[in-house]
């Protein structure tokens, strides 16, 4: 993907700056903004599954006893870290 200009005020720049020194270890503006989208998608999908949680128990508690089923399903019959098995 080829490069583009944005324009953002110089505040904006100087908190993007700090973040990417501070926090992300000296990161690229660009990979900075990445970050804090996939962040932003992150509580997205956190507050979308609350939600469902909060206004339909009943589907909550289907999706989790399903979940419980697939994970039993694909668990290891061993724990390859016992000795004794």
């Amino acid at each position: 993907m080829g490069s583009v200009m944005i324009r953002v005020d110089e505040s904006t720049r100087d908190d993007l700056t700090r973040i990417a020194s501070e926090d992300l270890g000296g990161a690229s503006a660009d990979e900075t903004i990445r970050r804090l989208l996939a962040e932003h998608w992150q509580m997205k999908a956190i507050a979308a599954v609350d939600t469902y949680r909060a206004t339909d128990p009943e589907g909550w508690a289907e999706y989790v006893a399903e979940a419980d089923r697939e994970d039993r399903a694909s668990a290891p019959s061993a724990d390859m870290w016992d000795e004794a098995a």
